[in-house]
């Protein structure tokens, strides 16, 4: 029997290629290429806008990102922020990622959103430590 034929490395093999896939189809392999940590995927592109507005005499900065990775899929961050001041250990935000282009990729969720940096860093914490 040769190494084609072991059945166990056939196994191996195929929950490798189906690991890889289950890899490329999670929001969270992207969220950590834009937080520069070891990702499946790589940045080829990002576009960023930058708002300023005022709401009920709140200052909102506003700040977009577009990025474009090397299997085709586009990923949109987007942080929003107030100028109010706060006694809050971890200030208020709103922090959203979303999926603007799969390109064929059955990426879940398609939609991760966050009041603040630091549900974003526990959520990030807690998906490193079961992937």
């Amino acid at each position: 029997m040769g190494l084609g034929d072991n059945p166990y490395l056939i196994l191996l093999r195929i929950a490798s290629i189906v690991s890889h896939k289950d890899i490329m189809n999670t929001l969270f392999t992207y969220i950590k290429a834009i937080h520069h940590q070891a990702s499946d995927v790589a940045i080829i592109d990002k576009l960023t806008k930058t708002n300023l507005y005022c709401d009920d005499g709140v200052q909102i900065n506003e700040e977009e990102t577009s990025y474009h990775f090397d299997n085709g899929v586009v990923i949109c961050h987007r942080v929003e922020r107030d100028n109010a001041p706060s006694e809050l250990l971890c200030e208020e935000c709103w922090i959203s990622y979303e999926v603007i282009d799969s390109a064929q990729h059955a990426i879940t969720p398609c939609r991760k959103t966050f009041h603040n940096a630091c549900q974003e860093s526990f959520w990030l914490k807690m998906q490193a430590s079961i992937a």
